[in-house]
């Protein structure tokens, strides 16, 4: 039988388009990803980091030492006092969190206090949702975020996976009164608008007071990066102005995003390379 290259090769396009449908889907449950093969830079906080047991500023260029971590950008107020690192004991990770699941260097993103318009609806698979559109407002002026830019646009893959670890300031501290706390996650080049995910950050009074987050996602454009950004407003105090306690704040580590092959497409990229080669011996 002679081989069709040009339709195989029109085959081969088709599978892998059918596959480019830009989206994001929150995946409970999910396995752990691969750091092996990471796509984030950094994505652990370890390179540039200060010795174990100390902190640094990073958030706040105003503050002495302030050192953003190699591969990220990030944003706060003068006030932010946001802290790179781990505390000099390993009970915690930093600033009483859980321990750290990948090395000894974490982010924590202290930025006091913040009202939220509506209150949080925490769902057990860690989404939080809103009766209307929240409208946060530090006292700080602003929210303390992180922010990498990952070059997806430079694999042949189209599906990808994000996962991080998430804890809590004083999460790993037993008795510990803090509510839980809200987090933003968002994505550009995946959803139209690039709405912000929001989670939960684990407080100590639940079972676990760590998460792992994981989302599966293809760009809009494919020949485009996607930016991926964490976002802290505040200790949630005070809910349409009324006191609500006092809930948590961010600590993040294990920033991981891993390229998901798509089986079919693989298949018939091993097809065509074996017919290819029967061909060129032909």
């Amino acid at each position: 039988m002679k081989f069709n290259q040009r339709l195989l090769s029109a085959t081969l396009v088709l599978a892998l388009s059918a596959h480019s449908h830009a989206s994001i889907t929150f995946i409970p449950g999910a396995g752990p990803l691969n750091n092996f093969s990471n796509l984030v830079t950094n994505g652990s906080f370890e390179l540039g980091a200060p010795p174990a047991g100390a902190q640094i500023f990073w958030a706040n260029p105003s503050f002495p030492g302030n050192t953003v971590p190699p591969g990220w950008t990030a944003s706060g107020t003068p006030s932010t006092y946001a802290t790179w690192g781990s505390d000099p004991t390993t009970a915690t990770g930093i600033r009483g969190s859980a321990p750290l699941p990948h090395g000894t260097n974490g982010l924590y993103f202290g930025n006091q206090f913040t009202n939220v318009s509506s209150a949080p609806v925490h769902q057990p698979d860690g989404r939080v949702n809103f009766s209307s559109p929240p409208v946060f407002a530090p006292n700080f002026g602003g929210p303390c975020t992180v922010s990498h830019t990952v070059n997806t646009q430079f694999t042949t893959a189209t599906l990808f996976r994000v996962s991080f670890w998430v804890s809590g300031a004083d999460s790993g501290v037993p008795g510990n009164t803090f509510s839980r706390g809200v987090m933003g996650f968002q994505m550009t080049n995946v959803a139209a608008g690039d709405p912000i995910q929001y989670l939960t950050v684990p407080n100590a009074l639940f079972s676990s007071n760590s998460r792992v987050y994981t989302f599966e996602f293809s760009p809009l454009n494919a020949t485009l990066p996607v930016d991926i950004k964490f976002i802290n407003w505040g200790h949630i105090s005070t809910v349409a102005g009324s006191p609500a306690g006092l809930a948590t704040e961010l600590v993040l580590d294990n920033v991981i995003i891993n390229a998901i092959p798509t089986p079919g497409a693989a298949a018939l990229l091993g097809l065509f390379g074996i017919v290819a080669g029967r061909r060129r011996r032909a």
